[in-house]
Order: C-alpha cells, then structure tokens, then sequence
C-alpha cells in the first residue's frame, strides 16, 4: 500500500533507489512474510516499525521482510502516520476525544497494529505469544514509549530498540504540546482558533503537509498526554515500571556524520571553531557545559568537528542506549547491548560507522552509492542471526557465532559489530556521567524534587 503523506526525503534516492513514494492519506496497511501458512505452525514474529524522524518513511524502509522470514520467523512491516497527521495536538481536537486528548496518533496506529497481530497472526502461522517489536531511529524511540505505556501491555513479549531511545529525552506535556501546535492554523490562513479545527479537515492534505513542513515551530513528536504516555517514560524507566521484555539494544559509533552528509542532504549545523563549539555546549547544557567540555576537548579548531560528532554521538545514542540496558536490566535480567563500528568504503570511508548503516546489514539492501566487500556478507549474516535467535527466544546466543554476554551494570560491557565481532567494555562509557547528570536535574525539576532519578 501507499506511504503515509510525507515530504521529499533526500534520504531516499540513497536508501531506495528511487526519488520518491507514492503516499496518500489511506496508508495504515501493513505487510506479513511468512515461511509457513500452517495455523499450527506458531513461529515467533517481528514487527518492525520504521524510522524517519516520525515525519517521513515507511513499512519498506528498510526491505527486510523477505530475507528475515527466510530466517524461520513471520515478518510484518507497518505505517503509521507521521509528522501533522500522526503528531498534531490541539484544544479542539483534545475537547472532541473520549479521552479529553490529542496527538500521539502515529504511535497509537503501532498499537492497532500489535492488536491486529494479536487477533490475526495465528492465520499466518505466527504464535501472538511471541511477538518482538523491532524498529530503528525513531522507530526505536517509538518502541521505548510502547514499552512504557500501559496500553501495549502484553502485546509484544521482546523488543529490539535500533539507534533510538526515550530514557534520555524529555517529552512536551499535552498543554506544552497544545499551545505550540494550536497557532498551527494561522499558516493555513485561519483567522481565529477556535475555527481551525473545521477549517483544517477541509484543506487538501497535501496543503496540510506543505505548510507543516515549512513551520520551524511545529514540534510534532509524541507527548505525555496521560492517556498513551501517562508520565514521563525517563521517570517510567527509572522506577523499573515499563513493560518487563528481554531487550536488545544498541547505537553507532558515528551516528550523527550522516546527519551533514551531502549523500542524503544532510544539512545538520556542525560548529567549525572553538568558539562555535563552546557556544553550542552553553546553549545545550547551561552550566554543565565546561563539564562536558573536559570530557570532549577540542585543542583548536582543527579537532572541533572530531570532538564535536563523538560527543553528540554519544549525548544523543550511545548514552540512551547504556542507560535504557541499565534500566531494563532491574526489571528483566535477559539484556543485550550492541556497539556498531562498521566502516564502508569509498564515499562512506569518512562517515565511519553512521546512523541506520547497520539496518543495511540486517536487510541485506545496501544504499545506491555503497561498495560492497567480503566483509559485508559475514557482519550481514551475523546479526540476522543474532536478531532472529533473539525474536526467537530473547536470547541472540546460539553455536556458530561469538557469545553475547548479558549487560550487567558496572561491567558495561556491550557486543561490538563490525570487522571483528567480540565483547568489550562500552566505548567512552565513564564520559556519560556528565549526560546522566544533567537528565537527573531536568527529571528534578519536572517533579518538584529528587524522588525522580534515573539509576546511576
């Protein structure tokens, strides 16, 4: 079926080969592989949600459902509705609900989705008592809120969070989200709010997006609405009140390089000086910012892009990664956290290990411009591997490959993917202190006190 409504992405030429997706608003299908339609055959399924930054992508980005079904478990990819139509919130909108609220609506198509596998799946030979949901990026992040909210109690039994997590952020509240998005109406030309709900529904939707993606003020992403999320997920975590699934979890050496990459448009502020980079660290961490300073120093302008791209790799991944294995490990002992490190070659040479390589590996579906190696096929089959093992029993362990240690606090130690697959202590691990110090002080002030705190 069609993609949700979207912009352009400049991703996509790179990751599909093609320059655009055929969308419409009637997108909320979803798509089942399946090596056996025995009812009896109750084989374990994936469900993966795609990434995108919640405002673009679709159940194909990346294709994976073949060659993961070709791995004895049932596949199934969803949409979901994304950026305006999956996110918006506003006081008309919350008045007209039974539950008195708004937004969040993409992530609620994940949960008709769950329910469709739970009521649907034994037809394809899936088992609804072993169904791990999977996603990368925001897909990932996704997958955390689900695992806090009550709602998705009991509809997933494992989870595979790719690249995205949501211990670390801070969500807007449905009043914060409200007053934000309600002015919303007045680039459509709506004179007055309280008419621009009607207003809306009559625009085409294709003016609806266009006017969205050119609003800089619009923060569509999901929200503590007390319905979906009913608190925060940080403090969720923190309090070990999440869904008690066995978790894999991981993120990549080099996240962000992509994200100022010509190759997909990339056009992500970078600072050039020290200065520069001084000056972002203040305007991000306040008083915290010559703290993290000395934990990621730049001598002089030549070693700020360097420095810059491994701290906000780690203070945007690799942080919220670690402490998502460290909160689920107080709930559910069966944890396993990954390091990505592959570097390809050629016009990737200078990206290192970037965000969304490793969904290449596990899909078998390069990007265009990618050189393919002998190393590819080898990390490739080994975390199909892994991740199937894992959907199949929430443990990627298995004979043929390197043991995957299960996380525990105070040893750190993750399973690096890349040229060698091996278990180490988690890469600049003692550097996250200073992140968990300032998302502790955020939580603080969120409750009125110290009684919120993430673990140590």
């Amino acid at each position: 079926g069609p993609a949700c409504p979207q912009a352009p992405s400049p991703w996509l030429p790179e990751m599909l080969g093609r320059s655009s997706m055929v969308t419409d608003e009637a997108c909320l299908y979803l798509n089942v592989w399946t090596p056996d339609l025995t009812r009896d055959a109750k084989l374990p399924v994936l469900l993966w949600i795609h990434g995108g930054g919640n405002v673009e992508g679709s159940g194909e980005w990346p294709p994976l459902g073949e060659t993961l079904a070709r791995g004895g478990i049932i596949v199934v990819s969803i949409n979901y509705r994304l950026g305006i139509f999956g996110f918006f919130a506003s006081p008309e909108l919350s008045a007209e609900s039974p539950r008195h609220v708004s937004g969040n609506y993409g992530q609620l198509d994940q949960l008709a989705a769950l329910n469709w596998v739970r009521r649907n799946i034994g037809r394809f030979g899936g088992d609804r008592d072993q169904v791990t949901v999977a996603g990368a990026s925001s897909g990932s992040l996704d997958i955390c809120n689900l695992m806090a909210s009550p709602l998705a109690t009991g509809l997933f039994q494992r989870a595979i969070l790719q690249s995205g997590v949501c211990v670390d952020s801070i969500f807007p509240s449905s009043s914060q989200a409200e007053a934000s998005d309600s002015s919303f109406a007045k680039q459509l030309g709506s004179p007055t709010v309280p008419s621009s709900l009607a207003e809306l529904r009559s625009i085409p939707a294709e003016r609806v997006l266009d006017a969205a993606t050119k609003d800089r003020r619009l923060d569509l992403e999901p929200l503590v609405d007390g319905w979906f999320l009913q608190e925060q997920p940080a403090a969720i975590f923190a309090h070990g009140r999440q869904s008690e699934v066995p978790v894999l979890v991981g993120s990549n050496e080099n996240e962000v390089s992509i994200f100022a990459s010509d190759l997909v448009g990339g056009k992500s502020y970078r600072p050039g000086t020290l200065v520069e980079y001084r000056q972002w660290l203040s305007r991000r961490f306040g008083v915290l910012a010559d703290q993290v300073f000395a934990a990621y120093p730049a001598h002089d302008d030549n070693d700020v892009v360097a420095a810059f791209t491994t701290m906000d790799t780690d203070f945007d991944f690799g942080f919220g990664a670690r402490l998502l294995a460290e909160e689920s490990f107080q709930s559910c002992r069966h944890v396993y956290l990954y390091h990505f490190t592959y570097t390809g070659r050629q016009k990737f040479a200078s990206l290192g290990a970037f965000h969304s390589e490793e969904s290449m590996f596990l899909s078998k579906r390069y990007w265009t411009s990618w050189t393919s190696t002998p190393g590819d096929e080898q990390l490739s089959n080994a975390i199909i591997t892994y991740w199937t093992r894992f959907a199949r029993t929430g443990d990627p362990n298995g004979s043929g490959l390197p043991p995957w240690p299960v996380y525990e606090p105070n040893q750190y130690l993750c399973q690096v993917l890349g040229e060698r697959i091996t278990s180490e202590p988690v890469p600049r691990s003692r550097k996250f202190d200073i992140f968990q110090k300032r998302l502790t002080a955020r939580l603080a002030s969120l409750a009125g006190d110290d009684t919120v705190s993430p673990h140590p």
